[in-house]
């Protein structure tokens, strides 16, 4: 018998004891005397173990344990008075159990993974350190279990999982031929509604060597040059028994390839290398490092950029995290008659979309706000073709973010790229000749997530808050709103100090104004109903240019010179401190009750006959 085993039946004994009025149970300590202690045991089960598997403490006092699920399971459950299970980084679960009351046995319940896909390699081989317990090149088909945590599964990046001899794997496909729907490394597919997802491996094989100039660095291979005249350029992962790891100024300069693959092992590729080619699509690697726009200066052509994940990506479970989960719900509805909420943070803030749902019953509510400091443009046009005509897209953009909220550049920035890690293929849906800055934002997203901590696909933003800290209830709804309560704060002052410009000055018809009719104009095209609120905004954090009259002067001039109609009074926008939440236009709940049926009110009145609820009454605050 087990100890395990064993202190388990202790433990019932001395638990029948605690039922009997003690709070723990007597035991001889090391000196011969009484103590009085609580004994806790993870009773043992399937699909998990745990760490510590057993603990003793007082009575009061708090017992922690990891508990690991094994393969294809995941921790659902622990039997335990106090015990509070919170998901962790790297897919472990944690159990606090706090105060410890008694002594007593733990069960824990796990369940089955729901998905499994297979991946076929295709005409690869097994790598020798995959862990999946076969020996290379006996079994062409892996399956792995995977999480429904999102509305869809990412895929395996699969340089862990198999090897080609001369070729680079580039994707996944339902179809061996890869004429079937086509998946990046570590992007996303809709998985079947029961049974296994089989994917085949995607190979590119490489262009022959010979054709390439290259010198052997200590750091490995660098390409110096082609002569080829191929339309198709794959560059090899290894020359030789070395690594190709970067690539010299001007080696490409010219060249009449249209489409390029870059191998995982590529770290650098060096200014004006692709200029002046004919390159129309790009596949590369999150292994790349050192790239810049000007790698690819005056190439014209240049429309696709297609990103493979070989890293395990560092944003799971962050509010950048949200965009490909809020993308996944806009895609399960691009069928149905929708509404997108659409700005910054303080749309994931500021809105009860249930409420929206409910008063708008021919409308499925979209929540796709997450963050205003970054382009809105990419964003927007992504959400775009998604919709159809008789959906509506209400925007509010965040002053204190105006350039970005109004689309008045079309430069990538850094923050683009933390939103997508979970999903790259959505970079491909972008035809990236309208925008700037595009691999400079790439270059500085790699930087920035250079030594952060690795994680993995399965984590969920629900499973944690706004500064990445476990939550034991989902802190998004189904709908993208952030639901973690937040209470009224104590006073009105705000939070940043930095006062914002509500002047009609500060939004110039060239520079803000046309832009935005821009991008509004593209939606009003496809028949799509968009309408203009305002973004919540402490009431004390404007400029002292921000007076009443000036404020109704912009109020006056958005509505005379925007093509979408302005359906709120700007003044409602503008709330007490109390009411907002830990910034200055994050609300509180009942500033997201005040603010939702406001909305709701001028949007149902904008809709006029469109709709025969009745408008909702403010609360009571």
């Amino acid at each position: 018998m087990s100890l395990r085993r064993i202190l388990h039946i202790l433990v019932l004994v001395m638990w029948l004891f605690a039922m009997s009025g003690y709070a723990g149970s007597f035991h001889l300590n090391a000196a011969g005397k009484a103590d009085k202690s609580c004994h806790l045991v993870i009773e043992e089960g399937t699909g998990f173990t745990a760490e510590p598997p057993y603990a003793s403490v007082e009575p009061g006092q708090s017992a922690v344990f990891i508990l690991r699920p094994a393969q294809g399971y995941e921790i659902s459950a622990a039997k335990c008075r106090d015990g509070v299970l919170t998901r962790l980084a790297d897919g472990s679960t944690r159990l606090i159990v706090d105060p410890v009351r008694y002594s007593h046995v733990i069960t824990v319940t796990t369940r089955r993974l729901p998905y499994q896909i297979c991946y076929h390699a295709n005409g690869g081989q097994l790598l020798s350190c995959n862990d999946t317990g076969q020996s290379p090149g006996s079994d062409p088909c892996i399956r792995v279990f995977a999480s429904d945590t999102h509305l869809r599964v990412n895929t395996d990046t699969g340089t862990g999982l198999f090897t080609r001899e001369g070729h680079t794997l580039t994707g996944w496909s339902t179809q061996p031929d890869g004429q079937g729907t086509r998946t990046g490394l570590g992007s996303r597919v809709r998985m079947p509604g029961s049974g296994c997802l089989d994917l085949y491996a995607i190979w590119e094989k490489w262009t022959d060597e010979s054709l390439f100039e290259y010198s052997l660095l200590p750091s490995g291979i660098r390409i110096d040059g082609w002569h080829g005249q191929e339309t198709e350029l794959v560059i090899p992962e290894k020359i030789g028994q070395h690594k190709v790891t970067s690539i010299a100024e001007r080696a490409f300069a010219g060249a009449s390839c249209v489409r390029i693959v870059l191998p995982p092992s590529l770290r650098e590729v060096g200014l004006y290398a692709f200029e002046g080619s004919q390159v129309r699509e790009v596949v590369l690697y999150d292994t790349l490092y050192d790239i810049t726009d000007y790698s690819f200066y005056d190439c014209p052509h240049l429309r696709t950029i297609r990103i493979n994940a070989a890293r395990p990506p560092v944003y799971s479970g962050s509010y950048y995290d949200t965009f490909p989960d809020k993308y996944d719900r806009l895609l399960s509805l691009a069928d149905t008659r929708k509404l997108v909420l659409f700005s910054g943070s303080s749309t994931r803030f500021g809105y009860d979309s249930s409420l929206m749902d409910t008063a708008l019953e021919d409308y499925d509510v979209v929540n796709m706000g997450v963050f205003a400091y970054t382009n809105a443009l990419p964003q927007l046009e992504l959400i775009r073709p998604l919709m159809r005509k008789g959906d509506i897209l209400l925007v509010s953009p965040e002053f204190d973010a105006a350039k970005r909220q109004f689309c008045t550049t079309n430069a990538f920035d850094e923050d683009f790229f933390c939103m997508i890690e979970g999903n790259y293929d959505l970079l491909s849906l972008l035809d990236i000749s309208r925008y700037s800055n595009v691999l400079n934002a790439f270059h500085t997203f790699q930087v920035r997530r250079s030594g952060m901590q690795e994680k993995n696909y399965a984590l969920s933003p629900s499973m944690f808050d706004e500064d990445m800290n476990p939550v034991s209830s989902p802190s998004y709804n189904e709908y993208g709103d952030y639901i973690v309560p937040r209470p009224d704060s104590t006073d009105d002052a705000p939070i940043y100090g930095l006062p914002v410009d509500y002047t009609a000055e500060a939004f110039p018809l060239a520079l803000y104004i046309e832009p935005a009719n821009t991008e509004y104009h593209l939606f009003l095209d496809r028949g799509i109903r968009v309408f203009f609120t305002y973004a919540p905004r402490n009431s004390l954090a404007l400029s002292d240019t921000s007076t009443p009259a000036a404020r109704a002067r912009l109020d006056r001039w958005l509505r005379e010179s925007l093509i979408i109609p302005v359906i709120s009074p700007l003044e409602e926008s503008l709330f007490p401190g109390h009411l907002l939440s830990g910034t200055d236009n994050h609300l509180s709940d009942n500033g997201v009750q005040l603010r939702t049926r406001r909305v709701l009110r001028d949007l149902q009145n904008a809709l006029g006959t469109d709709n025969d609820k009745e408008v909702l009454d403010e609360p009571a605050l």
